[in-house]
């Protein structure tokens, strides 16, 4: 197993991603990541692909109807943003 850190470009929390390292191979490879990694939550496979969490996503697009517990101030963050997690390059972009 390895771990994946990503960091959510929106208000940049940590998350780890616990993944099979062939699988990731596979992934690295042009696999979908759904066939690579059928064991993940669609909400890891998505920190994989973008970063965002859960959180941020559902806050972002309105997945969820209920009023999260979440406080967070969304009118203090910057979406214009340019760092995120590269998988493919395996660091963040504007340090690799």
């Amino acid at each position: 197993m390895m771990t994946i850190l990503t960091t959510c470009p929106i208000c940049g929390k940590v998350n780890e991603v616990n993944v099979k390292f062939e699988d990731y191979l596979r992934w690295q490879g042009g696999d979908l990541i759904q066939d690579a990694f059928p064991y993940l939550s669609a909400n890891d496979r998505e920190l994989l692909l973008s970063g965002i969490c859960p959180q941020c996503w559902d806050k972002m697009y309105g997945e969820d109807d209920d009023e999260s517990e979440d406080s967070t101030d969304w009118e203090e963050y910057d979406y214009d943003f340019e760092f995120g997690f590269d998988p493919y390059a395996g660091c963040y972009t504007g340090e690799c």
